[in-house]
């Protein structure tokens, strides 16, 4: 299983903050729902148990409470999130604009341009995936059909693992594009990951495979 480079440790702890942060925000939502029909049984403590949240509607309550919550905080995307290698079989982009924070540095005004991107991924044993994510500031010519790339887990921006490619690096964790090789982004302040460097972690773990 491929894993986030030990030189990489600040990407683990983006990762497990993420995770912490959905799991916290579902929890406080049920505290929440569970604190509303305690607090109407107790305004309506005198009122009969079938008209109260009781028994099957507090475990009904409780349910939407659940189902809501994990869609709200997307917590499926910590327990089914996994890492996977795979040859890029589809590149659907469709273009779009948001809102500027800093309209002085775009040409275009207050808006800044996206690229909404879907990539259809076949694994080595013939596993399909597919990875929704929003490219930004022009990197949208750095994933092509026949590149081979990393997805590793928690992390929005797959690898590009393609050897021959010469569209610069992508930092993992936000999206920003750079032309050349670095280490940290300078937008989110994390390191970014070098392909050799995963090469090299595949090759030290099988080196400690017996």
């Amino acid at each position: 299983m491929h894993k986030i480079p030990k030189q990489n440790r600040d990407l683990s702890r983006y990762v497990l903050k993420k995770d912490l942060l959905r799991l916290l925000g579902l929890a406080t939502w049920l505290v929440f729902w569970l604190g509303g029909a305690l607090l109407y049984n107790h305004n309506h403590r005198t009122y009969r148990p079938d008209q109260r949240m009781v028994g099957w509607r507090l475990g009904l309550w409780i349910g939407i409470a659940f189902v809501t919550g994990f869609f709200l905080f997307r917590v499926s995307k910590s327990l089914f999130d996994r890492s996977f290698l795979g040859t890029i079989t589809a590149n659907q982009n469709s273009r779009g604009y948001t809102p500027s924070q800093d309209p002085g540095k775009n040409a275009v005004g207050s808006y800044d341009f996206r690229v909404h991107t879907s990539l259809r991924v076949k694994g080595p044993k013939g596993g399909r995936h597919r990875i929704r994510f929003e490219q930004k500031d022009g990197f949208y010519n750095y994933y092509h059909e026949g590149n081979e790339i990393l997805h590793l887990r928690g992390l929005p921006y797959p690898i590009n693992l393609d050897p021959d490619r010469k569209c610069g690096t992508v930092c993992s964790a936000c999206g920003t594009w750079y032309k050349d090789k670095v280490t940290h982004c300078d937008i989110c302040r994390h390191t970014v990951i070098d392909p050799a460097a995963l090469a090299a972690a595949d090759s030290e773990r099988n080196k400690e495979q017996p």
